[in-house]
């Protein structure tokens, strides 16, 4: 009787241990499922979001063939650079593979570059040229095709060696102010770092966008050149997209789902908020070096500071609500790529001997030591803002050589400021 009552008692503790796991295997099923279901709903946001923009480019482009005034046209091809940059950062966060991409978003950032360089073209009383004409067409035509190809292919897209190499001389400096398009290709300090689990991860999401870790979910992850852990952030401002760097668990980029805010605080607020964030969550001493706004954001790139000399090389792109004052977006690749302490930047060229090689045309509004990116490497230059009375310029003159490394033209459209 007692042998039966124990296997009785064995039997069912055996059912119910089976009843757990088998209802732990379903809760655990139906989690994946979600993840997978909010990854394909996130890509397919994406998607439809580089689609629409490509769209609109093209919609752009034709009417800048047939528009017949000089104001027009420039707040067309603004417009366009705006458009190219976010189909190029939409591109950045899609799962395709990394050469697939890169070449994509190679041609949108062309794209806003030729657009600059027109309107600035343009704005100086120039005309569209027979050329500038049938390029603005072959745009048209390259938009049309990876719109296509990104709505009948998932995402795969296949882009024609012809686009890639368009002969144009592009200009060197893009949309989002001096250097903003620094090098990217060097190998990051950030591939040495520990690596995070995903629980760890979701801790940092939570510091950076400034919420307990209860209010964070998993999300879609993100390959390419840094692999990165997905979360969605519950916020006072809405759903924010967070992806953190596997290696380092570093903030990669941060996107707020709604995109448009009241206007009810000052850009000075704003930019002083966007500077106590980054150095709360780990960049360290930084200085706004760009700033435009659209949608009620303050949109600021903000370069590194290293005893004095700015990084223009690494720079972090900051949107600022100005209804909550609260930073809801960065983009951290180029300063994730770059970031390192510099070991020469003492001059041997003073600031006055600097300055004597700007051209007695232009007078100085400001000047800064600074770091700037070239081809093949880096150059220590003191950089000088000035203006001639009807345009604005930066000349960055070398300061171990005293020759002038550089020279920008700053142009404004309705979007904001470019340096070209």
């Amino acid at each position: 009787m007692e042998e039966r009552k124990g296997a009785q008692v064995m039997l069912a503790a055996l059912t119910v241990m089976l009843c757990l796991s088998i209802g732990a295997s379903g809760v655990f099923r139906l989690r994946e499922a979600n993840v997978r279901r909010e990854m394909a709903m996130q890509q397919q946001r994406e998607m439809a979001d580089v689609i629409a923009a490509m769209a609109d480019i093209e919609v752009n482009l034709s009417k800048l063939l047939i528009a017949s005034g000089a104001r027009q046209s420039v707040s067309l091809l603004g417009e366009t650079a705006l458009l190219a940059q976010h189909v190029e950062s939409g591109l950045s966060r899609m799962a395709v593979s990394e050469q697939t991409a890169g070449d994509a978003m190679k041609f949108a950032g062309q794209m806003g570059q030729y657009s600059l360089a027109l309107a600035a073209q343009v704005s100086d009383g120039g005309m569209l040229t027979g050329d500038d004409e049938r390029q603005i067409e072959d745009m048209m035509q390259a938009c049309h095709a990876l719109g296509q190809q990104l709505a009948g292919q998932g995402g795969e897209i296949s882009w024609p060696d012809a686009e890639t190499d368009s002969g144009i001389e592009y200009p060197s400096l893009i949309y989002d102010g001096p250097f903003s398009d620094g090098r990217t290709d060097r190998r990051s300090a950030l591939l040495n770092m520990s690596r995070f689990s995903r629980q760890q991860a979701r801790e940092a999401a939570a510091k950076y966008a400034g919420v307990t870790v209860e209010h964070v979910t998993e999300a879609a992850d993100s390959g390419g050149r840094f692999e990165a852990f997905g979360f969605t952030a519950d916020t006072p401002d809405g759903h924010i997209a967070v992806q953190v760097t596997g290696q380092g668990g570093f903030l990669l980029w941060m996107m707020p789902e709604n995109a448009e805010f009241a206007q009810r605080r000052g850009e000075e607020e704003c930019l002083q908020n966007a500077k106590v964030y980054l150095a709360d969550v780990g960049f360290g001493e930084m200085e706004p070096c760009f700033v435009q706004q659209y949608d009620g954001m303050v949109v600021a790139n903000f370069a590194a500071v290293q005893d004095g000399v700015t990084l223009y090389s690494d720079q972090v792109k900051v949107q600022v609500s100005m209804d909550s004052g609260r930073v809801v977006g960065a983009e951290c690749s180029q300063y994730l790529a770059n970031h390192t302490r510099r070991t020469d930047i003492v001059p041997t060229v003073d600031v006055l001997q600097a300055r004597e090689m700007v051209s007695g045309r232009l007078s100085v509004k400001s000047e800064r030591l600074c770091v700037i990116p070239q081809d093949e490497g880096e150059t220590l230059c003191w950089g000088f803002e000035c203006t001639d009375g009807a345009a604005d310029y930066w000349v960055f003159v070398n300061a171990k050589t005293r020759e002038i490394e550089q020279i920008l033209r700053v142009i404004t459209t309705n979007q904001g400021e470019a340096a070209l």
